[in-house]
């Protein structure tokens, strides 16, 4: 699988999106491509053309090379083990013959020609890396003495025309994500004894330990079960459908950084619960199911489960690279960080209450690519806990996990309440513009005449049905998007948009709210009330602790010139990407170097827009190196009283860490770091192109 198309699956696979699909285009004329893109903030979709190798360089900059470079830790163990086998094979009087899996940069190769191994055999599927691993080996003297074959393994061939001319007697490899064997580990090992080692093989690593804790943790089910909701009188204002309560969820991984993470119940204490033999002693099994059974440290429901793993780099276990989160180390030092592996939630498909030290059973599942995992009290288990969750609801489908906790945050949601208990009587018309904004219907209950929803996403469209039947609203009319909003714009008194549109991947890509507004420009009465009023685009200087590492240039990898390999992620990052990103920031901590700035203004009441242009200047305090730009949206309901902010949840001081909303994803600019006392910035808002763009310098 492409590189690029790895990271876009891990993306959509983290977020649970399974509405996006990738369609690849030829080109049509020579050396260029023309693409449809789809502009998040307008909804117009267009055709622009693209250099013939866009793809080549999208594939190199979001590839997770440089992360994984920068781990240390994962280094220096890998070549440990590495080392201990190629003596291994010398002491029983063997030569080395290594073959490096999914080479990369080549890195792992120059380990084995540093401990010297007799002869090194690394493959590389992804072209545009094999041809820089063969430059960032001839830098480093080794030439002559690896060999880069630009095929996946499971097309090398063995014999004396063959890729190799012998079987190798050690294997080398990292093939694993968050999930472990989601990249296809089970059948690349298993291709790999069958055809290219020797039966009395080592394999670096030898095998690897999944390990599971139940726990109970109200902040994370807040991604995955829509919660009822109440006023301030504790009065049901709007219950969740029993489709979308009793649902089974998504199977799909939820990856997070568990570190960040820390306030929880701990229901069970981490157990081993599945073991991958990558030796070739035993057979490989492609779907299994384990039950361990352990008891409950405290009274609670267990709601999730968190899992991570760890490899045994060697049969002595000497050298084990473990991926948990910082509060299970056992008294280890603090872990490298990562990005590439990060720890996981998989949320049960039944939640089980239950009581200290009592005795429960976990069952874990895996097929080929995945796992999943259920929790049972007693003994007679039947089939279904085996079985993998699968959404019967179509939320779990339709929304990402950020957004359901986006529709179960108190606070948020109080803000908006607090609008439609104001604003809305018997005479009201409502109009609701945002995706999946069901906390609007709460304007039925508190006695609007009519309610129009305008839903986008067409896959939610039978989740509000289903909230309009249990809560037994009479009137309420979904709109869908090839609907005309204007045919009933002269009735409406009111329209509340969050706003929040599944399209969106930026926090200002909601902005579509102003052009669903403009729609009905001229139609909507001169009093019609709007909310929200203003969006403020703000930004503040920080200092990341290591999400900068994702971009950081290496130089020198382990006493290796990776050179080669910086000049190629620098040339493809300037021809692919945009210099804002979206992350999720409370999973990546960081330090506020100087005073928010507010860049930009957009009143939602003046529907004739105009371009907009701000220049001004990140003033940075603290003596300390910047190395990135954080940038979030501010929705000013109802001005200067209620505003939901998509940045941070409490008031940034300088010099201190930055508490950041859990449930959007902020706007980020990585730089190397640098000392400055100021950063000049430059904001260009085209209204017409919906084009949106920040130059920092």
């Amino acid at each position: 699988m492409p590189v690029f198309s790895k990271i876009l699956r891990k993306y959509w696979h983290r977020t649970a999106f399974s509405n996006v699909y990738c369609v690849d285009l030829k080109p049509v004329i020579a050396m260029s491509t023309f693409v449809e893109r789809v502009n998040p903030i307008t909804g117009a979709k267009g055709w622009i053309m693209l250099d013939d190798d866009y793809d080549f360089h999208q594939e190199v900059a979001r590839s997770a090379f440089a992360d994984m470079l920068h781990d240390t830790e994962r280094n220096e163990v890998y070549e440990k083990a590495l080392k201990a086998a190629i003596d291994k094979m010398h002491a029983a009087g063997k030569k080395a013959n290594v073959l490096d899996i999914g080479t990369g940069t080549g890195l792992l190769s120059m380990m084995a020609a540093r401990h010297n191994a007799d002869t090194i055999t690394a493959c590389e599927a992804f072209k545009p890396m094999s041809e820089c691993a063969r430059k960032i080996i001839k830098c480093n003297g080794f030439e002559g003495k690896i060999m880069i074959i630009p095929k996946r393994s499971t097309e090398l061939t063995v014999g004396e025309s063959g890729d190799l001319q012998r079987k190798c007697n050690i294997l080398v490899t990292e093939v694993f994500d968050t999930e472990l064997i989601g990249e296809g580990a089970l059948s690349t090992f298993r291709h790999a004894h069958l055809h290219l080692l020797d039966k009395d093989c080592l394999v670096v690593p030898t095998s690897a330990t999944i390990f599971a804790q139940v726990v109970e943790c109200p902040a994370a089910r807040d991604w995955n079960k829509p919660k009822d909701v109440f006023n301030d009188d504790l009065d049901l204002l709007m219950k969740t459908p029993e489709s979308v309560v009793t649902c089974a969820g998504s199977a799909a991984v939820h990856d997070v950084q568990l570190s960040q993470l820390s306030r929880f119940n701990a229901i069970t204490s981490p157990e081993p619960v599945l073991r991958f033999d990558w030796s070739g002693r035993t057979p490989f099994v492609y779907d299994r199911s384990t039950i361990t059974s352990a008891v409950s440290q405290a009274d609670g429901t267990a709601q999730m489960v968190f899992m991570w793993w760890e490899l045994q780099m060697d049969a002595d276990n000497r050298h084990v690279l473990s991926c948990a989160p910082t509060w299970a180390r056992r008294g280890q030092e603090k872990p490298a960080w990562r990005d590439h592996w990060m720890q996981a939630i998989y949320y049960l498909p039944r939640e089980v209450a239950v009581r200290k030290g009592q005795e429960i059973n976990l069952i874990s599942c895996h097929d080929e690519y995945s796992l999943w995992f259920n929790v049972a009290t007693d003994l007679k288990i039947s089939n279904i806990h085996y079985s993998r969750p699968v959404c019967e609801c179509g939320l779990h489908v339709a929304a990402s996990r950020t957004r359901i906790g986006q529709m179960n945050d108190t606070k948020r949601n109080k803000k908006y309440l607090k609008i439609l208990e104001k604003h809305v009587d018997s005479s009201s018309v409502v109009l609701l513009l945002s995706d999946g904004f069901f906390l609007g219907l709460a304007a039925s209950k508190l006695g609007a005449r009519k309610l129009y929803c305008y839903e986008t996403n067409r896959m939610l469209r039978p989740i509000w049905r289903d909230y309009v039947k249990t809560n037994q609203m009479g009137n309420v009319e979904i709109l869908a998007e090839d609907d005309d909003p204007g045919r009933i714009a002269s009735e409406v008194t009111l329209v509340l948009g969050e706003p929040y549109f599944s399209s969106s991947i930026l926090p200002w890509d909601n902005l579509y709210f102003l052009y669903l507004l403009n729609k009905l420009k001229g139609r909507l009465s001169g009093t019609v009330k709007i909310f929200p009023q203003k969006c403020t685009i703000k930004g503040v200087p920080v200092r990341f602790e290591d999400l900068y590492k994702i971009r950081a240039p290496l130089g020198l990898c382990e006493g290796f010139d990776v050179k080669p390999f910086d000049d190629l992620i620098e040339e493809s990052s300037g021809k692919s990407d945009a210099n804002v990103e979206p992350q999720p920031l409370w999973e990546y901590p960081c330090v506020a170097l100087g005073p928010v700035v507010e860049m930009a203004s957009i009143d939602m009441h003046h529907l004739d827009q105009r371009d907009i242009k701000s220049v001004g200047t990140f003033v940075i305090t603290e003596n300390e190196e910047c190395n990135g730009i954080a940038l979030w949206v501010e929705w000013h309901i109802e001005s200067p009283t209620v505003v939901i902010s998509t940045g941070p949840t409490e008031e940034i001081v300088t010099g201190r860490k930055i508490t950041w909303d859990v449930h959007t994803r902020q706007g980020v600019s990585l730089f190397p770091s640098k000392t400055a006392s100021s950063i000049p910035y430059e904001l260009k808002f085209k209204f017409e192109e919906g084009d949106l763009s920040f130059v920092f310098s």
